[in-house]
């Protein structure tokens, strides 16, 4: 991968990350006035201890300068952005987003010091957030992506606790791998991009014929695994490459298209919808089009495809020809779902973590009917300490693995497992759940775990949990209670036992 950008796509490449990045920033400015003034509000006045004491004013601070910084960029672009140079405001724009890097991070570790849970994960959201969204060169990303996390493993390596400092670097180095699929996407259709301006460029020099040289089309040919297509829109014909019938079984040259999309039985009603969308548009005076679309191939299959189009307008302002390229991206597709899958998995244990259960969680709440339940299970080592100080912490490492494997291999159909952080698990149940399989779950995990060995010998493990049911349409933040909840009492009536949620002991 370049550390630099191509001089050729330099230009493009500022001049999409200044558009992009502006409004993100803006829109993050705008929601961080708003949050950061209220949390100024909160420990000033609501706090019984106000700022009479060292955490709080620490808190101010973070809240402050934060506000303070967004108020600053917003002033700046209500008063006239647009009348500053493209470079200048490129450097406000990395100035912004080293600063709420470094912000983050700072204020991530300082949250990390003030809470029993090492499980906080808004800054490892904030830097994958900031390596998906935020368009910037590599030096700098590397440069801001690392320090970062290098301010949040530098409080990690004092907690004596090596699984989340591999789970953060883990995670820092999927953090890395997402900016640069992204970035190599980008710079991708960039050059693209140019490759079609300059066929575009060629046409115009050839108005009266409106066709590529033989030559023009050939280089086009070798520019990669692709299919090439010229689309005369006044006749409605497309000629595609050779490479077409290869892929598709399908004839080199389609008459009246917009008929055969229509009534193709190969295609289903979301691709046609697609398709005929690109076609529409071509009717509007855009020069370049660009469209994902997921399209059948020969022998039944499907694969995703990336179409460019680059249009040639008549002296009448209308459309005349399209010439375009079709790009085979189902590789690309690939790896960006096994980097999601990767991301949503706790390195150490290899189950959910914790903002993969979440986001499950309130998006089943959403999708599931009031006569439908999800259930909520919240499992807890009790005494887990003793294991690490008399055994050693290789030892509550080795249960912390065989936790995560009992509960997945006792795990009833559709059951989520995961880890919470720390020694707390959670498993979340797809209905239909009955309280009895949650239960009957509880209690074999609960016997597992106290069979656990160490090196041949047993060990004083055992575990707590804590079961809750909600309904379709419900907060998941309010399960999560509950389930909590239970597991308190399950702890203060002794450990070793289950508790439902509302149930008697």
């Amino acid at each position: 991968m370049p550390r630099r950008i191509q001089p050729q796509i330099r230009p493009a490449f500022v001049e999409q990350a200044v558009r992009s990045n502006w409004a993100l920033t803006k829109v993050i400015s705008v929601f961080a006035v708003g949050v950061e003034l209220f949390n100024i509000i909160r420990v000033i006045f609501y706090s019984p201890s106000g700022l009479t004491t060292p955490n709080n004013w620490t808190y101010f601070a973070f809240y402050a300068s934060l506000f303070l910084a967004a108020a600053v960029f917003l002033c700046a672009d209500a008063l006239g952005s647009r009348n500053l140079s493209l470079k200048v405001r490129y450097g406000i724009l990395q100035f912004a987003g080293s600063f709420f890097v470094l912000w983050q991070a700072l204020f991530a570790a300082f949250d990390l010091s003030t809470s029993l849970s090492v499980g906080k994960i808004s800054g490892v959201a904030t830097m994958v957030a900031f390596a998906a969204l935020f368009l910037m060169e590599p030096v700098y990303a590397v440069v801001n992506i690392t320090a970062g996390y290098l301010i949040m493993l530098a409080y990690l390596a004092t907690l004596n606790d090596p699984g989340a400092v591999l789970n953060y670097v883990i995670v820092g180095m999927m953090t890395l791998v997402i900016y640069f699929a992204r970035y190599h996407g980008i710079c991708t259709e960039l050059t693209q991009a140019g490759r079609i301006e300059d066929i575009n460029r060629a046409l115009e020099e050839t108005e009266e014929q409106f066709r590529l040289s033989s030559e023009q089309y050939d280089l086009l040919l070798r520019q990669g695994n692709l299919i090439a297509f010229r689309w005369d829109i006044k006749e409605d014909v497309i000629r595609f490459s050779p490479a077409w019938k290869d892929v598709f079984d399908l004839p080199q040259q389609i008459d009246h298209i917009r008929d055969k999309v229509e009534t193709g039985q190969r295609l289903n009603d979301q691709q046609k919808k697609t398709l005929l969308r690109c076609l529409t548009e071509a009717y509007t005076t855009a020069a370049y089009q660009k469209q994902e679309v997921l399209l059948p191939v020969k022998e039944g299959r499907e694969r995703w495809f990336e179409v460019h189009i680059a249009f040639q307008h008549g002296r009448d302002g209308q459309p005349v020809v399209g010439v375009g390229l079709l790009f085979d991206i189902m590789g690309q597709k690939d790896r960006i779902l096994e980097l999601e899958k990767e991301l949503s998995m706790d390195a150490f244990t290899r189950t959910l973590n914790k903002t993969a259960l979440e986001s499950y969680g309130t998006r089943r709440l959403a999708q599931l009917g009031p006569r439908q339940q999800l259930t909520l299970l919240i499992l807890d080592m009790d005494d887990f300490k003793t294991i690490n100080d008399t055994y050693g912490h290789q030892a509550g490492d080795h249960v912390l693995v065989q936790l995560a494997s009992l509960m997945n291999a006792l795990a009833p159909a559709r059951c989520r497992v995961g880890r919470l952080g720390g020694d707390e698990f959670a498993a979340i149940f797809d209905p239909p759940c009955t309280r009895y399989t949650a239960e009957n779950y509880a209690a074999r995990l609960i016997e597992a775990v106290r069979r656990i060995e160490w090196e041949g010998k047993p060990l004083p493990a055992a575990c707590s949990i804590g079961i809750a049911a909600c309904p379709g349409g419900g907060a998941y933040d309010a399960l999560y209670a509950a389930a909590d909840k239970a597991l308190y009492e399950a702890k203060r009536q002794g450990k070793g036992r289950y508790r439902f949620a509302g149930s008697q002991p």
